[in-house]
């Protein structure tokens, strides 16, 4: 019988481990805190991991603070197998103000590579880091060998699949590397009008919110899509009480059958 209870302890505790066990399947740290995204083609969760690059990660959680992606934020570099480059506000004073604030210092280089779903500054050279940001969209070696190439974060695979996998990309790179995306210069200073008259179809983040730090994300991302938040924490929730009684009524049933066992002997 002690055996038997044993056994079932380690069956509990295998179920509940075997529950959680697609939260880290991207390979990725756990996130200090995370940033959702709402856009055009859906909502999207940044996790951010501050060491990575300390700067760049304080840097966008200013942006998202101050409300810099309320106004819209074309996704207007969007480059199938390569990345998606955004971070120009339609609002033309916004991106005057940040215009006049001083560029980033270069974070110290911590990972060797880029992978699928890496959040990172663009720039245009040393130290030259303000508001523009792209995702990496595959695993890539190239990205990363310049200083300001730094990610501060990722999204999960779900999040891409769904989401940024499907920005619209027929207006490609921009047109020194053969695309016709929008003019940086030009969207800078004209904002969402001219974007929206020349660019139609567009993709765009139209709000950022720091959101805390939760263990279940990835899985509480995919109940959700279907039956909504509240409803797939309860059920999370409810699924791990369910596997603690039934470890605790079969060890009652084996104390019970040792003691039948007993009275027989």
């Amino acid at each position: 019988a002690e055996m038997t209870r044993t056994n079932l302890y380690f069956v509990g505790i295998f179920a509940v481990l075997s529950l959680v066990e697609g939260i880290g399947e991207d390979h990725n740290p756990q996130p200090d805190y995370t940033i959702r995204c709402q856009s055009t083609k859906g909502p999207f969760v940044i996790n951010m991991v501050r060491a990575w690059s300390p700067r760049g990660a304080d840097r966008f959680k200013d942006l998202v603070e101050e409300g810099y992606f309320d106004d819209g934020v074309g996704m207007f570099r969007v480059v199938k197998g390569f990345l998606v480059q955004f971070g120009i506000s339609n609002n033309v004073s916004r991106n005057a103000a940040w215009e006049v604030k001083s560029p980033i210092p270069d974070d110290t280089r911590v990972l060797s590579t880029f992978k699928r779903g890496y959040v990172s500054f663009a720039g245009s050279g040393p130290n030259s880091r303000t508001t523009q940001t792209f995702i990496c969209y595959q695993d890539n070696n190239h990205l990363g060998n310049a200083p300001w190439e730094t990610p501060f974060g990722w999204i999960s695979g779900y999040d891409m699949e769904k989401v940024v996998d499907n920005f619209y990309s027929e207006y490609g790179d921009i047109p020194h590397f053969g695309g016709k995306c929008p003019d940086q210069g030009r969207y800078s200073h004209e904002g969402g009008e001219y974007v929206k008259k020349e660019f139609p179809n567009l993709d765009y983040i139209t709000s950022c919110r720091v959101t805390p730090k939760f263990i279940g994300a990835k899985l509480i991302e995919k109940t959700e899509e279907k039956i909504g938040t509240s409803f797939s924490v309860v059920l999370i929730a409810s699924i791990c009480l369910a596997l603690v009684f039934a470890i605790l009524i079969a060890s009652r049933w084996a104390i019970s059958g040792e003691g039948a066992a007993a009275k027989k002997d």
